[in-house]
């Protein structure tokens, strides 16, 4: 483990003069990205994470088992370095891929399978959101105009909201449309999750730490919930109302019961980095993916006893979703 925990997991080099005209930032001679405001500390810890590179919009090669295409029971898995998103079966202990996205793949972290089976993913190195339908490998949206879409969730009516970090906002589109509807601005904005009414739950840093913030449907003003976290990653909701964040720094994933300021659960066994975090349907199993330790790290809900860990196929672990399907 390393002296500090990896604050922003998706650092790149790319060459540059678009990157910079995205980011709103200075570009070094290394090719690297000053940020030109915000928590530059906080930024400049990305530098221990694997360099990405920039991928073009199409890419040919990914390919899906008729397990994948069946869109039951699977994980997807964004592999960072490797620009790839690997999709496993749920059962098994440390199965193999059986099936890959590579088109529009790049630095993916975040991502999300919406209740048709429809998967999104933030490309944190071509600055886009793609979507991509139920059993295929080619992606017919592609959300743009983004500095660093490092996540993504979709309400049950198809709304999409995405975390732009160094934006410093929260986007909101309508569903199937790529432009944008509402903006929400949000220091550093890392993590984003609904509850079954609909309220926004936004993780972000800011210079006191960790914070989450929750916003009423369509409202672009948010209640700090006053969470002890001392550097947030990802979050989720559960059937309970129970708000999960990732805590970079702990590190474990804190469960705070609905209106409650203290958890009431620590989920820690195994982690060194939780980064970004996904619940299945029926809340029976938790999805952290650590690109710390280098792995999917799948533990039984609410007991938060890990039950297995997922390598097989994997370089660099950064994002996690599961099918609305899945077990």
């Amino acid at each position: 483990m390393q002296d500090a925990p990896r604050r922003y997991p998706g650092i790149w080099i790319v060459a540059l003069a678009a990157c910079t005209a995205c980011a709103g930032g200075q570009a070094t001679q290394s090719g690297g990205l000053t940020p030109s405001s915000g928590s530059n500390a906080e930024r400049a810890a990305r530098a221990r994470a694997p360099l990405g590179q920039a991928q073009p919009a199409r890419r040919a090669g990914g390919w899906l088992s008729p397990a994948a295409k069946s869109g039951k029971g699977l994980i997807y898995v964004s592999d960072f370095s490797s620009n790839v998103v690997q999709i496993y079966p749920s059962t098994g202990a440390n199965p193999a891929p059986i099936g890959q996205i590579l088109d529009g793949i790049s630095g993916p972290e975040g991502s999300f399978i919406d209740k048709h089976g429809d998967f999104f993913v933030s490309n944190v190195t071509n600055y886009t959101v793609t979507m991509y339908p139920k059993g295929s490998t080619t992606w017919s949206l592609r959300y743009t105009g983004l500095a660093y879409p490092t996540n993504v969730t979709v309400a049950p009516d198809g709304t999409v909201f995405i975390p732009d970090l160094t934006g410093d906002k929260v986007v909101e589109y309508r569903k199937g449309s790529t432009r944008s509807k509402l903006t929400i601005s949000v220091v550093d904005p890392q993590g984003v999750a609904l509850d079954a009414e609909d309220n926004l739950y936004v993780s972000y840093n800011d210079s006191s730490g960790g914070q989450v913030n929750e916003y009423a449907p369509g409202s672009t003003s948010g209640k700090n919930l006053g969470l002890p976290i001392s550097f947030a990653g990802g979050d989720a909701v559960d059937g309970s109302g129970n708000l999960l964040v990732a805590d970079q720094s702990l590190p474990g994933v804190l469960v705070f019961p609905p209106g409650a300021t203290s958890p009431s659960q620590t989920i820690s066994q195994g982690l060194e980095d939780p980064f970004r975090i996904a619940l299945d349907k029926s809340f029976k199993h938790l999805y952290v993916a650590d690109p710390e330790v280098n792995a999917l790290l799948v533990y039984d809900y609410p007991a938060g006893t890990l039950v297995k860990t997922i390598t097989n196929g994997l370089t660099s672990v950064y994002g996690v979703a599961v099918s609305p399907e899945g077990n």
